[in-house]
């Protein structure tokens, strides 16, 4: 028996990506790729908090990864990141019901079946290192409105702008109301790469925003030109 989750992949088309159309779909873990620890709350690896001041350019990006302990990096990846505390690596477990276009590498950690943090990232035409903030976030934008009329809804379409490993960052808060899914997603841009970290709860969003807390804190993003 497979256990489903409902999860939104997003992918930038067009001018970046030059992909066929945004896919949203229905994902699944197996029933045994997450068991509770029972441990409550996990508590954020690494560095602190990852709300860094926001940027209108990216910086030159690290050349190499280095992680440490107990890290997820998809072999390779362009990234790692430390495997936030009470979670469970379960990225052979997930599969998405889509054709995913651009996305290259995808990794999971769970806390249960429709309480994770899913990892992407998508190769783009552009270099967007020359790319002006306003032209991604309109980028975004079209994304968004086609979401929405899939049934996602947007607490606000004017992106949260950070940065994460010095790559800029934009953050959205997305609601399906048919699933009854929350999620905080982020889009990072360094050099031909695009990174999304969604973070899905169901019903452990304290322990969801804590672990994301934790990946985007300690998450590295090599640079691909």
């Amino acid at each position: 028996m497979r256990r489903r989750f409902a999860v939104a992949l997003i992918g930038l088309c067009g001018l970046l990506a030059g992909c066929a159309s945004t896919v949203t779909g229905t994902g699944s873990v197996a029933a045994d790729a997450v068991r509770s620890s029972g441990s409550g709350a996990p508590t954020a690896s690494g560095s602190a908090d990852p709300t860094p001041t926001p940027s209108s350019s990216a910086d030159s990006g690290r050349s190499s990864l280095s992680c440490p302990g107990s890290k997820i990096s998809p072999a390779g990846s362009p990234y790692c990141f430390v495997m936030p505390s009470g979670f469970q690596d379960v990225s052979s477990s997930v599969t998405v019901d889509a054709s995913i276009g651009q996305e290259k590498y995808r990794s999971a950690v769970a806390l249960g079946n429709r309480d994770l943090i899913i990892v992407s990232v998508y190769e783009l035409k552009a270099d967007t290192d020359a790319i002006g903030d306003d032209t991604l976030e309109g980028e975004l934008k079209t994304v968004l409105a086609q979401l929405a009329q899939q049934g996602f809804t947007f607490r606000s379409t004017s992106a949260d702008k950070t940065t994460v490993d010095g790559a800029r960052s934009f953050g959205y808060h997305a609601s399906q109301k048919s699933s009854g899914l929350e999620s905080d997603v982020y889009f990072l841009f360094r050099g031909k790469n695009e990174l999304q970290v969604n973070c899905q709860w169901m019903t452990k969003e304290a322990d969801v925003t804590k672990g994301c807390k934790s990946v985007l804190s300690t998450l590295q993003f090599k640079s691909v030109k």
